[in-house]
């Protein structure tokens, strides 16, 4: 489907994110296949588990309509993992990749290896009847028996599908600086058996911290997309087959539920060539955005506001900063869902263009 020259970001499906994807330039796009990860609803207060399964489950009718609203007729994989129940992970599968199709959509399924054997049956039915593959997305538990894994692989692909119609993710989640749980995984998925069969080969890591403690207030934070570097690093090796490039963008990967529960401060998280720039505020304090938008456009490392939209919002609210400090009773400093959403944004279309430009 792609090769090593391509981007697979994943993401929540959340509004930012939604946002995120729908202001992505058309030039962009040919060169990323996103990864969706399905999230419950924020609980209301009162409300019950049952509830809140329910709700989701009212919900799911539109969600195809929407995948497609925000990225078009292209692939995009779907991931139900995070939701709360069994039937309702393989009623999501399977609602949103059928009306997907219904729809034009190009929707792949993505399995665990340790998944129920309700969703993987789902999975493989929807992959064989609507013949779009799906994706299997293996995490660093898988490895630590490579006889078991091969067995697993081979018990999957008995199940009437090959590799060629099997996008095969490896997903290490966070990455740490001194790269050697990068190196450990990157070797032990060259040993995956048949590894050049399958229809591509993704490996994901992230780098982007859990929460901006570290990081202080009217100073630079710089802090190094490990990601990437371990990345390039390793596609410049001699390797059985070079990975596509997957990340989790401006966000840790490893999703904690309870954080949409504290609001965030004030940031701005900037992606630059080889680090994310923090520009650090305060929770509440949301005309501080607009003191760092105002910094940041003066900055040589900004890409200018033609760059992408993301980049756009960032120069708009710079130049709203000056006409706010005069009357703070004049309204637009944004939120943390827009900021996030620029943030994003500007992340997804220099990664594409990354991607794009290596030799």
């Amino acid at each position: 489907m792609f090769d090593s020259k391509h981007y697979v970001p994943i993401l929540k499906w959340k509004r930012a994110e939604q946002g995120a994807l729908k202001a992505l330039e058309e030039k962009h796009k040919k060169n990323i296949t996103p990864l969706i990860q399905f999230v419950m609803p924020k609980i209301k207060p009162e409300e019950r588990l049952a509830d809140i399964i329910k709700r989701f489950d009212g919900q799911l009718a539109e969600v195809s309509a929407k995948l497609i609203e925000a990225w078009g007729h292209t692939p995009i994989f779907i991931d139900v993992s995070l939701l709360y129940s069994i039937p309702l992970k393989a009623k999501a599968l399977n609602v949103i990749s059928r009306e997907g199709h219904k729809l034009g959509g190009t929707f792949i399924p993505v399995i665990h290896l340790t998944d129920d054997g309700q969703i993987k049956k789902s999975a493989l039915a929807i992959a064989k009847e609507i013949q779009k593959g799906l994706c299997l997305r293996i995490i660093c538990s898988d490895f630590s028996n490579m006889t078991e894994l091969s067995q697993n692989i081979a018990k999957l692909l008995s199940e009437g599908l090959s590799e060629k119609d099997i996008d095969l993710l490896v997903d290490i989640k966070e990455t740490e600086n001194d790269g050697i749980k990068y190196a450990k995984y990157i070797n032990l998925s060259q040993n995956i058996f048949g590894l050049l069969k399958w229809r591509t080969f993704i490996f994901a890591s992230g780098s982007f911290p859990e929460d901006l403690s570290k990081c202080k207030i009217d100073e630079e934070n710089l802090i190094p997309r490990i990601d990437w570097k371990n990345w390039k690093e390793y596609r410049g090796k001699k390797l059985q087959r070079k990975p596509t490039f997957a990340d989790y963008t401006i966000q840790h990967p490893v999703y904690n539920e309870s954080t949409q529960f504290f609001p965030p401060t004030s940031s701005i998280k900037y992606a630059l060539e080889n680090d994310w720039l923090i520009m650090k505020g305060k929770k509440h304090k949301y005309e501080l955005y607009l003191a760092s938008a105002a910094e940041l456009v003066k900055d040589k490392r900004f890409y200018r506001e033609n760059f992408s939209d993301g980049d756009k919002y960032i120069a708009e609210k710079a130049k709203h900063f000056y006409a706010y400090i005069k009357n703070p009773a004049i309204k637009g400093t944004g939120t943390p869902e827009t900021w996030l959403k620029a943030g994003i944004n500007h992340h997804l279309s220099l990664v594409a263009r990354q991607v794009a430009n290596l030799t």
